[in-house]
């Protein structure tokens, strides 16, 4: 039987009696606030595989505790679970219970496609890998799927991925890039500023006032990573470099290309040709590049007679830094969630380890360059502890699925009770300060 919404919220029934018992929906953690009195943030969230379950059980609670989301972002499995959030409603609605019904139907398992309908060595090699086999078996597995490797650079399609989500968002009546920026601009009703914050201080009369959200301008942050002009690309901010009409793409393509993990997945192309002299600038700025490399007559080519687009986690599982500014003392702050504590203590005395590893060195490097150089995002961060489940786990049962849901659950709720919305602007004026001293004019 499958599960329901009502099952995870059972499930999560602890941690939401909890925070209201301790009195956590009465705290104070933004200064953007509407006339219901939601006090909105922006939220990145990690890539995990199927841990994503957990992400979910994450922004039931916060949702739970009366915030709202202004701006989502994240890769992978983080991707998911933004751009549906952000498809769902505008921001002001309540959206937590519709994400727990779409999570409680993802046909996890049903994503291992193969290369084609017919194809079941792909799915019968990774349930093998998952248990551990000896070497002989895993050798006799792996010698069943070297036509999807040599065939499709990866194990699946990700077709019926693909098809999934687009259902899903059309459900929603979101079928464009240009429908879900209308959607996520959306300026709730009754949008201001905290009376007595920081940024309200400098206005003379009346109810301090927020600038309406700006259809322009994306809330939304996919990361995904173009192999084939090595470059992290942010959709659908950098769109407009890969389409020819962004504003016309169905943002589910942006999450097929942010979940393509390496050889599970197959990458995810796009044709490219430079349009016009606009469209030449843009690769120019982003390449570093004149004119003179654009060349038509280059060997090779720049940019490349099309994209590869694979997991985004391979530069960036955990994007924090997607909506930062170091020049301003945020309204709103920037929440963050990983899918588990960051261990940076290895042993490598094997093959695979030193594989794994430096395949997670990629990864991460980024993301902790960047938490160490803004070290006031460890007031926004926290991890969920996933315990023993298997990020690629696509058959994982449904206690598993509950069990990540209430962890996430009640991650959030020990994350509210920690979260000092006041002290960590006072982090942030003095860090601006810093910054302006350091850097004058910047």
């Amino acid at each position: 039987m499958a599960l329901s919404a009502a099952d995870f919220q059972s499930v999560a029934a602890p941690a939401v009696a909890s925070m209201r018992a301790q009195g956590l929906d009465q705290k104070h953690y933004s200064d953007a606030l509407d006339a219901a009195g939601h006090q909105y943030v922006d939220l990145v969230m990690e890539g995990g595989g199927v841990l994503g379950v957990a992400l979910a059980g994450y922004i039931y609670l916060l949702e739970q505790a009366g915030l709202r989301f202004a701006a989502l972002g994240g890769a992978s499995a983080g991707s998911i679970t933004a751009l549906v959030l952000a498809a769902l409603d505008e921001p002001s609605a309540a959206k937590a219970d519709r994400l727990v019904e779409v999570v409680a139907n993802i046909p996890m398992a049903s994503f291992m496609d193969g290369k084609d309908e017919r194809d079941d060595d792909a799915r019968d090699f990774i349930n093998t890998m998952l248990q551990r086999p000896g070497l002989a078996k895993g050798l006799w597995k792996a010698m069943q799927i070297l036509d999807n490797l040599d065939e499709m650079q990866g194990l699946n399609r990700g077709d019926r991925f693909h098809g999934w989500l687009t259902d899903v968002l059309a459900q929603s009546g979101i079928r464009t890039t240009r429908a879900l920026r209308q959607r996520m601009a959306a300026t709730p009703f009754g949008w201001h500023l905290r009376p007595g914050s920081l940024h309200a201080a400098s206005q003379l009369e009346g109810q301090p006032t927020l600038p309406a959200l700006d259809p322009t301008k994306d809330y939304l942050c996919i990361v995904t990573a173009d192999i084939a002009t090595e470059t992290k690309v942010e959709l659908p901010r950098m769109a407009a470099l890969y389409w020819d009409d962004a504003g016309a793409v169905n943002p589910a393509d942006y999450a097929r290309c942010s979940m393509s993990i390496p050889v599970f997945f197959q990458p995810y192309r796009v044709p490219l040709r430079i349009r016009d002299d606009a469209h030449r600038k843009l690769w120019c700025e982003l390449a570093g590049m004149d004119d003179r490399d654009m060349d038509p007559a280059r060997v090779p080519p720049f940019p490349p007679p099309e994209a590869c687009f694979i997991d985004g986690g391979v530069l960036s599982n955990f994007p924090i830094d997607a909506f930062h500014n170091t020049r301003k003392v945020p309204t709103r702050p920037t929440l963050g969630v990983k899918l588990q504590w960051d261990d940076r203590s290895h042993t490598i005395t094997k093959l695979t380890k030193l594989v794994t590893q430096t395949f997670n060195s990629s990864r991460h490097c980024l993301d902790y360059e960047f938490l160490r150089k803004n070290p006031d995002f460890k007031q926004l961060v926290a991890y969920i502890d996933t315990a023993d489940h298997d990020w690629l786990d696509f058959e994982m049962n449904d206690a598993g699925k509950l069990d990540l849901f209430a962890r996430g659950a009640d991650t959030a709720r020990a994350f509210l009770a920690g979260f000092d919305w006041n002290k960590y602007k006072e982090t942030r004026q003095h860090l601006v300060g810093a910054y302006a001293q350091a850097w004058p004019g910047k």
